[in-house]
């Protein structure tokens, strides 16, 4: 079904796609490396792994919402998000690595079988904000080519696909915008040669960032610190508040 330049099934696709790619890397890491450092402080790989595992559940049950009308949230508390990722993350790197398998396969499942309907439900997620549930498969994309990185186990943000990386650039921009919390600043793209702003939007620039968009989106979301952008005028990068 397509739906407005909406393909559910081309982003049931993609998300198949990318769950591959962490399983592909997830089978090559040693149960040493599996327990080694990951990009996030405090996280292990194995608390990487077990986090996707529970994301893919927690996104299916917005699924059933979707399907049925019935609220169904996606962790029961944050507390128990974390308990749920800190007690996975200690099992054998076999059972994480199959738990991952399993429950991607249950999203995509569920994904598959939404109706042009339910497609168009409206959710709310832990943090209160309402979304569509076409907005299912962007997220589930956005975690795995994200968190992808973040296992550090070869896969970078030159990894990331041109129109995830377009895609994610705007959004997380916008997530930017007007947060007093942030230096008014200009994104050149250099790839496309759009400009975007963020920092608080009564405020002009204070200087241009430019760059590649996989550089600039791996800096804006912390998972790099910059390296290959250019400040106009000359300086350091400014620190940037926490991407939420």
């Amino acid at each position: 079904m397509t739906t407005d330049g909406f393909d559910p099934a081309a982003l049931v696709d993609e998300v198949a796609v990318a769950t591959q790619q962490v399983l592909d890397s997830a089978e090559r890491l040693s149960p040493e490396r599996l327990t080694g450092e990951s990009l996030l402080p405090g996280w292990s790989r194995a608390h990487v792994l077990t986090h996707l595992a529970r994301n893919a559940d927690a996104l299916g049950n917005l699924v059933h919402w979707a399907a049925t009308g019935v609220r169904t949230p996606m962790y029961p508390s944050p507390e128990a998000r974390e308990a749920g990722i800190a007690a996975g993350a200690q099992r054998p790197g076999e059972e994480i690595v199959a738990d991952l398998r399993a429950a991607s396969a249950r999203l995509n499942e569920g994904l598959l079988s939404l109706s042009p309907t339910a497609w168009g439900a409206k959710l709310t997620g832990n943090d209160g904000r309402e979304f569509s549930a076409e907005t299912i498969p962007y997220k589930r994309i956005r975690e795995l080519y994200v968190h992808h990185v973040d296992l550090a186990a070869g896969w970078t943000p030159a990894h990331w696909p041109g129109d995830f990386a377009t895609r994610e650039l705007f959004d997380v921009a916008a997530s930017f915008r007007g947060r007093p919390d942030t230096m008014p600043l200009l994104l050149h793209d250099e790839d496309s040669g759009r400009r975007l702003t963020i920092g608080p939007e009564d405020l002009a620039p204070v200087a241009m960032v430019a760059g590649r968009r996989r550089t600039l989106l791996a800096w804006l979301i912390g998972r790099t610190g910059g390296d290959g952008l250019v400040m106009d005028p000359p300086g350091a990068l400014p620190p940037l508040p926490a991407w939420t």
